[in-house]
């Protein structure tokens, strides 16, 4: 019996660079939201491993792959399965993807092959595959603090919220702009409060530490950011780049910010809020 599972695409709402760790690695605290931008994973049993793409290639490391990987070294047994996936997310686009295709691979493959295993076992196995990964299984809105592996579930945001998400043609590799952030920058921390609004009708305070230092590295962000922002001024990045968005209160809203950044010519999407999954 084949299984065909949604992957969808994050925003993070807020994203402090919060410390520098002796290794060079950076701690964050980041709201983020899965949005109804979704690739498709279809899976089923086989004798032997096939993997199809459907969509522009993946460059870098297959983190589904590599979730797979991880999960037969956990059990000590092989999978074999035959994958097929529509990609739909761009990629390099801070949208996590890669990410969300590797959790939907853990979770189809759990219910697959009757694993049993907890969400904190798949967790574990999620944080050996990539940072983000813990926090796509089971999506909503939450808080992602640590290298970003660390997740506390959040009041879900109303789901009559929109995102206009804007999609610049450039591929910005985030180790690229880890690697060029400077220890001794300050974080707006923007997220402490983000949380506490999420409590009341008013939701404000999106922003990115990250923004400025990507747009400097990568002048075809800084010059799709300069065209853009005058047309949706409130437009902010999601994690280290290139994708752009911004929150409406309505749909019709979002509809009209998008009639409106289409003749600049870069994929566009209004996107819901999409709950955790349980």
């Amino acid at each position: 019996m084949a299984l065909i599972l949604p992957a969808y695409a994050k925003l993070n709402l807020t994203l402090d660079v919060v410390g520098r760790r002796p290794n060079g690695y950076h701690d964050i605290d980041s709201v983020m939201q899965t949005i109804s931008l979704h690739d498709l994973l279809w899976i089923d049993r086989t004798d032997c491993r096939v993997f199809d793409l459907v969509g522009p290639p993946i460059e870098g490391e297959n983190l589904v792959l590599k979730a797979a990987r991880e999960l037969e070294g956990r059990l000590s047994r092989a999978l074999p399965f035959t994958i097929r996936l529509f990609k739909r997310i761009p990629m390099g686009a801070g949208l996590g993807g890669g990410s969300a295709d590797a959790a939907a691979f853990l979770k189809a493959a759990n219910r697959l092959y009757d694993l049993r295993l907890t969400l904190a076992q798949l967790i574990e196995i999620a944080t050996e595959v990539g940072q983000d990964v813990p926090f796509f299984l089971r999506g909503g809105t939450a808080r992602a603090t640590g290298l970003g592996s660390s997740v506390l579930p959040l009041a879900p945001i109303p789901s009559t919220l929109r995102f206009l998400v804007v999609c610049p043609p450039v591929q910005v590799a985030t180790r690229s702009v880890y690697e060029a952030l400077d220890g001794a920058a300050v974080s707006a921390r923007r997220t402490p409060a983000f949380v506490e609004a999420l409590a009341t009708p008013v939701y404000h305070g999106v922003g990115n530490d990250l923004e400025p230092l990507a747009r400097k590295l990568f002048p075809a962000l800084e010059e799709a950011t300069e065209r853009l922002r005058p047309i949706v001024p409130s437009l902010s990045m999601t994690g280290t780049g290139a994708a752009l968005f911004a929150v409406f209160s309505s749909r019709r809203d979002a509809e009209a910010a998008l009639a409106a950044v289409r003749p600049v010519g870069y994929p566009a999407w209004v996107c819901r809020p999409v709950a955790a999954a349980d």
